[in-house]
């Protein structure tokens, strides 16, 4: 931005910040995982989420960190859009198989140039997202989790920070471990519903929003584990049918039992989404 935020998984980016000065509006990248010890389980720089959930008495605190960049013409004139943002996570174990995390974005700068030029520059606190995650099901080998949550309009709504709604979201997600542990493969299936403020905003924007995901993970070395995502979704501006898209690819190390660093790169498929983003991390685990 996850978000991404960092990238992130709810839709409320740039792209969609800025539909009203010509850039297309797009989905924000993805609520980042929990990292668990021992076997492999998605965290950062990952977007697509694991069916674990953190031990009850434990805390992880998530620095997650971005840069994203996205070109397109409007009109004959050359809009680029760079982002760097920021996002503090914190999850914590309420019961067995059940977690809750609160998520707060910061953006340190939301520019746009037009034909080299400066027009906007934005910078301030985003939505914060308190999601829960409930392992309910375990079935053939596959961990099956619910993760309802919500978008909380804390955000600059004047800057287009914030849509100014609480917008509520779901995600479905599955986790199937392979040779003790050393392989894992993560599926999501989400929804979010969006409200907006404004009559324009309303007939400009989509308030049913779906989303799909794929992950990878591998472990290369004592400690180092190599990663891989693809998702899709459906983009939030009413003016395109593309879905958004992105390819995701990057390492975590676990450099002992209280800390993880973690890097990747993140490519747009799709117009709608941006066309490239740097993600990279920290995560303490207590």
């Amino acid at each position: 931005m996850s978000a991404n935020t960092s990238e992130q998984s709810h839709p409320q980016g740039r792209k969609a910040r800025k539909a009203g000065t010509g850039l297309r509006a797009g989905l924000y990248g993805a609520l980042l995982a929990l990292s668990l010890s021992a076997p492999v389980h998605a965290a950062p720089p990952l977007i697509t989420d694991d069916a674990g959930t953190v031990e009850v008495g434990k805390v992880e605190i998530e620095l997650n960190n971005s840069y994203s960049h996205d070109s397109e013409h409007e009109g004959g004139v050359k809009v680029r859009g760079e982002v760097f943002d920021s996002e503090l996570k914190v999850t914590t174990g309420l019961y067995k198989d059940l977690g809750i995390a609160l998520a707060v974005p910061y953006v340190f700068s939301d520019r746009t140039k037009e034909d080299g030029n400066l027009v906007d520059d934005v910078e301030g606190f985003g939505d914060m997202t308190l999601e829960v995650k409930y392992r309910f099901l375990e079935l053939a080998g596959i961990d099956f989790t619910l993760k309802p949550y919500v978008l909380i309009p804390t955000g600059r709504y004047n800057v287009g920070l914030s849509e100014g709604r609480w917008q509520p979201g779901v995600a479905l997600i599955a986790t199937r471990e392979f040779d003790d542990g050393n392989y894992a493969l993560h599926a999501n299936l989400g929804y979010e519903h969006h409200g907006y403020r404004t009559e324009e905003m309303r007939d400009g924007n989509r308030n049913n929003l779906w989303s799909g995901s794929l992950a990878g993970e591998a472990k290369l070395l004592p400690g180092l584990i190599g990663v891989a995502d693809f998702g899709l979704a459906t983009t939030q501006d009413k003016g395109t049918d593309t879905l958004t898209s992105y390819a995701l690819t990057g390492v975590r190390y676990e450099v002992n039992e209280y800390l993880d660093v973690d890097a990747g790169v993140k490519f747009g498929l799709t117009k709608p989404e941006d066309d490239v983003a740097v993600l990279y991390g920290i995560v303490l685990k207590f």
